[in-house]
């Protein structure tokens, strides 16, 4: 029974990796940049979250290192 549980774990991981859509791989010089956020709970103590995220190509850029950290 043991044995069965990480069997069944490694077969459902690559399941979802490899029907991972091509849109959510990145390539050599794109990254994730958050577009749409919005707070939560109050200024002082509440947090930014994420709503919508989209890729940024940063193939064109001098330093695409720079724009790749800057997200």
């Amino acid at each position: 029974m043991w044995i069965l549980k990480p069997v069944i774990l490694a077969s459902a991981l690559a399941v979802v990796f490899l029907t991972a859509s091509s849109d959510q791989i990145l390539k050599k010089n794109e990254t994730w940049v958050c577009v749409k956020w919005k707070w939560s709970n109050g200024p002082f103590e509440g947090k930014v979250s994420c709503l919508e995220w989209a890729k940024k190509d940063c193939s064109n850029r001098l330093y695409p290192e720079i724009c790749k950290r800057s997200g």
